[in-house]
C-alpha cells in the first residue's frame, strides 16, 4: 500500500486585493491546482494553504499573479494609496476652486497667461487621471478579465472618458472640459478606499500583540544545567524557572514554590492568583511573587494564548464583513450605464443626429452616471463622524463599524478596566477584639510597603507613619513582620497581613460577622498573636460614569450585559448596583468567545457590540459585531477593536452608538440623493437634453449636496 502523500502548510501575503470577490477568485484559481487546499482570507490579506510535497512555492505564485493580484511580504499598499491620495488632493483643489467659484477664473483670466485655463487644468489633472486613478483602472482591467464589472469600473471609465474627451476638445479647440472630474472623481474615491485598507492593514494587530505577551526566551534546567533557551525551543517535561517580575513563557505546573500570578493577561483580573507545587499556568502571566519552578505542559505554539491567538484569527477571517452598498448596487448599475451610453451613441448615429451629437449625448450618459456624488455618499458621511468621534474621546479606527453600530440591540460589557476602574482601593475598614483602628492601620501599611501584591500597595499607601523589620512574605499566606510600637510594649511585635480563613484566627465568630459585613470584595487580615485586630475591604471601584452610562443604554432600548473572569459574588453586586439584569461570571477567554456567539445567536437580527480592555478579550472583540476598547487597555484589545474609547469614560458607549444610529441615516439620505440624481438625469442625457457641460455641472451640484448633508453630522 502506498503511504500518503506528506503535506505542507504555506501562508501567501496577497497584494493588490480591493474587495472579497477578489479573495474568492484567488482561492478558486489555487484549489485548481492538484494537490492544494487553499483559504484566503480578505481581512488578513493572506492566503493559507495546504499543499502536496511536490507542489511549490513557485507555482503557488504563479497562479497568483496569473490571476491579476501579486505576492509579497513588504507590502506598501497603504503608504501609496496615503501618497496618490495626498497628491491626488493637491491637484484636485485648484481645479475644483477655478471650475466652480468664478472669481478665480477672473483672478486667472486677469494674469494673462500665455497658457489658457483649459491648458493648465489638462496639465494639472493628467497625474491624477493616470496615476493617482491607477488603483481603479488596475482593477477595471482585471475585472475586464473575468468579465465582471464593480465600482472600479465605472470610477476609471468615467476618468478616462472624462479626460480624453477634455483633451480632445481642447485640441480641436473646443469649449467643453471635465478635466475636474477626471481629477476629483478618482481622489474623491481613493479617500475611502485608504479607510479600507487601513482598516484591514490593523486587522491582525491583535494576533501579533497577543504573541508578544509571551517572553522570547526561557531559564530551563537540562541535565543539571541552567541555560536560557528561545522559549520556541522549551520541550514538553522541560523545568523551567520564572523569576520574580518575570513573565511565564509556557503553560506548566508549578514544580517548587508558592507565590502571586497577576493573570490579567488572560482574565482580565487585578487581584493576583495564588499559586503553590501543582496550581496550572499559563503562558504570559506575571510572576509578583518570589521565583517559581514550573514544568512544562506544551510547547510555545500550543500555549493557552496561542489558541486564543487562533481564536482571534478565526473570528476575524470569518466575521461577514458588511459589504459597501455602493458596490452592492454597481453589479447592475455599472454595465446598465455602460449599455445606456452605448445605445445612447447607436440610435442617435442612425436616426441622423450627427456623430458629434451622438457622442456627446453618449459622454453626457457617462459623466452624469460617474460616481462622483456615489463616491463621496459614503466616505463623507463616515468622514465627518469619525471627526465628532474623535471630538468626544473615540477613535473610530474601522469606520464601517459606524454602520454596523445603528442596528446594535445588545452591548457586552466586560467589568474590570471597563465599568470599574481596574485598581484595587481599601474601601472599608473594620476594627476588632477592641483594637484602636488608626494603630491598626499603621501596623497593616507598615508590614506590607515592601510587597508587591497589589493588595499590598492598596494597604500601604494608608499609612507612612512605622515601619516593619524582618517582614517576610509567604506566598497564599501573607506578610509578617516585627514592629516596635509604644501601644504593644517595649519589645517588637510580630503582626501578620494575610488571607487565611476565619477559622483558623482565635475570634473567628467576631471575624466571620465582619466579613459577611464586608460584602463581596478582596480582604486582608491583620493579626496580632493569631487574633484579628483588623478586617480591611478592598474593591475595584465604578468608574463615576459607569451608572450614567448603562441608563442612557437602557433608554436608547440597547440591552447591557456583563460579562467577567471575577467571581460570582463580585459580578452580582456590580450588576446589581448598575441595573443590569443578564450578566455572566467566571469565565475563560475561551468561555467569552462563546458566550458571543451564543447572545449573537439570540439577538433577534440586532447586532451585538462587545466592550473590553484586556488581552482576555480580545477574542470576543473580533467576534462581536462591533469591539469597542477601552484606552487604558492592551494594544492587543485595541487592534481586535473597531472604535477605541480614548479616555475610558463609559458614556462614550452610548454616544458612539447615537453616532452610529445618526450616521447611517446620513448615509441613506445621500445615498438616496446620489441614485435619485442619477435615475432622473440619466435619461435626460440620454435624450440629447443635457449636453456634457450641463452634466458636469449638475454632478457637481449633487456631490456638493451630500457634502453638506454630511457636514450635518456636526451639529
Amino acid at each position: 500500500m502506498t503511504a500518503p502523500e506528506a503535506l505542507k502548510t504555506l501562508d501567501l501575503d496577497i497584494e493588490g486585493m480591493t474587495c472579497t470577490a477578489c479573495a474568492r477568485r484567488i482561492e478558486k484559481n489555487l484549489n485548481k491546482v492538484e494537490g492544494v487546499s487553499a483559504f484566503v482570507d480578505f481581512a488578513s490579506e493572506r492566503a493559507h494553504v495546504t499543499v502536496a510535497s511536490n507542489v511549490t512555492r513557485d507555482q503557488l505564485v504563479a497562479v497568483v499573479v496569473d490571476a491579476g493580484y501579486g505576492v509579497g511580504s513588504n507590502r506598501d499598499e497603504l503608504t501609496s494609496l496615503a501618497w496618490r491620495l495626498w497628491v491626488g488632493g493637491a491637484l484636485s483643489l485648484p481645479l475644483v476652486l477655478v471650475g466652480m467659484v468664478p472669481a478665480f477664473m477672473g483672478a486667472l483670466t486677469a494674469l494673462n497667461w500665455s497658457l489658457s485655463w483649459p491648458m493648465i487644468a489638462g496639465l494639472l489633472a493628467l497625474p491624477v487621471a493616470a496615476w493617482v486613478a491607477w488603483p481603479f483602472h488596475s482593477a477595471a482591467f482585471k475585472n475586464l478579465r473575468q468579465l465582471t464589472s464593480t465600482m472600479d469600473t465605472l470610477v476609471s471609465l468615467g476618468v478616462l472618458v472624462a479626460y480624453i474627451y477634455s483633451a480632445w476638445q481642447l485640441a480641436i479647440g473646443g469649449m467643453e472640459s471635465y478635466f475636474e472630474v477626471s481629477a476629483v472623481v478618482p481622489t474623491v474615491v481613493l479617500f475611502g478606499r485608504w479607510l479600507e485598507v487601513r482598516t484591514r492593514r490593523s486587522a491582525t494587530d491583535s494576533v501579533r500583540a497577543l504573541l508578544a505577551a509571551v517572553p522570547e526566551t526561557a531559564v530551563v534546567r537540562r541535565d543539571g544545567t541552567q541555560m536560557t533557551l528561545p522559549t520556541a525551543q522549551v520541550q514538553l517535561g522541560d523545568i523551567v524557572v520564572v523569576a520574580t517580575g518575570a513573565k511565564i513563557p509556557v503553560d506548566g505546573v508549578v514544580h517548587e514554590g508558592f507565590g502571586q500570578l497577576d493573570n490579567a493577561l488572560i482574565t482580565g483580573e487585578s487581584v493576583p492568583e495564588e499559586v503553590l507545587p501543582g496550581s496550572q499556568v499559563a503562558a504570559g502571566a506575571l510572576n509578583v511573587g518570589p521565583s517559581l519552578v514550573i514544568s512544562a505542559t506544551a510547547i510555545s505554539a500550543n500555549s493557552r494564548i496561542s489558541q486564543i491567538a487562533d481564536l482571534v484569527r478565526e473570528a476575524t477571517a470569518h466575521k461577514a464583513k458588511i459589504t459597501s452598498l455602493t458596490d452592492r448596487i454597481s453589479v447592475v448599475f455599472v454595465p446598465t450605464v455602460i449599455a445606456i451610453a452605448i445605445v445612447t451613441f447607436a440610435v442617435r448615429a442612425l436616426i441622423g443626429l450627427g456623430t458629434d451629437s451622438a457622442l456627446s449625448a453618449a459622454i453626457a450618459v457617462l459623466v452624469i452616471a460617474c460616481p462622483c456624488a456615489l463616491g463621496i455618499a459614503v466616505p463623507m458621511s463616515l468622514a465627518v463622524a469619525t471627526a465628532v468621534g474623535a471630538k468626544r474621546g473615540i477613535v473610530i479606527r474601522d469606520p464601517d463599524s459606524l454602520s454596523l453600530l445603528s442596528k446594535v440591540t445588545q452591548v457586552v460589557l466586560d467589568k474590570t478596566g471597563t465599568l470599574t476602574t481596574g485598581h484595587l482601593s481599601v474601601t472599608s475598614l473594620h476594627p476588632l477584639a477592641g483594637f484602636h483602628q488608626p494603630t491598626a492601620v499603621a501596623l497593616a501599611a507598615a508590614v506590607e510597603r515592601s510587597s508587591t501584591h497589589p493588595i499590598a500597595k492598596a494597604i500601604a499607601e494608608l499609612d507612612s507613619t512605622l515601619m516593619a523589620e524582618g517582614v517576610v512574605e509567604v506566598a497564599g499566606k501573607g506578610v509578617s513582620g516585627n514592629i516596635t510600637h509604644f501601644a504593644l510594649g517595649p519589645n517588637p511585635t510580630q503582626v501578620e497581613v494575610s488571607r487565611r480563613a476565619a477559622e483558623t484566627f482565635s475570634n473567628a465568630e467576631e471575624l466571620t460577622a465582619a466579613i459577611s459585613a464586608a460584602g463581596p470584595k478582596s480582604l486582608a487580615i491583620v493579626a496580632i498573636a493569631n487574633q484579628a485586630i483588623l478586617l480591611i475591604a478592598l474593591d475595584d471601584a465604578l468608574r463615576p460614569e459607569a451608572q450614567a452610562a448603562i441608563a442612557q443604554l437602557h433608554a436608547i432600548g440597547v440591552e447591557p450585559v456583563l460579562l467577567s473572569g471575577d467571581v460570582q459574588a463580585r459580578v452580582t453586586d456590580v450588576a446589581g448596583q448598575l441595573s443590569i439584569a443578564k450578566f455572566h461570571a467566571g469565565v475563560t477567554p475561551e468561555r467569552k468567545l462563546a458566550v458571543i456567539h451564543e447572545i449573537k445567536n439570540s439577538a433577534n437580527g440586532g447586532l451585538t457590540a462587545m466592550v473590553g480592555d484586556g488581552l482576555n478579550d480580545v477574542a470576543a472583540l473580533a467576534a462581536a459585531d462591533v469591539g469597542l476598547a477601552m484606552g487604558s487597555g492592551t494594544h492587543a484589545a485595541q487592534s481586535a477593536a473597531a472604535i477605541t474609547i480614548v479616555d475610558d469614560d463609559p458614556l462614550c458607549i452610548p454616544f458612539a452608538l447615537k453616532l452610529g444610529r445618526r450616521t447611517w441615516r446620513n448615509i441613506v439620505q445621500n445615498l438616496v440623493w446620489a441614485f435619485g440624481y442619477n435615475i432622473v438625469l440619466i435619461p435626460v442625457a440620454a435624450l440629447g437634453l443635457l449636453n456634457p457641460m450641463l452634466a458636469g455641472t449638475a454632478m457637481a451640484f449633487s456631490s456638493i449636496s451630500v457634502v453638506l448633508n454630511a457636514i450635518r453630522l456636526r451639529y
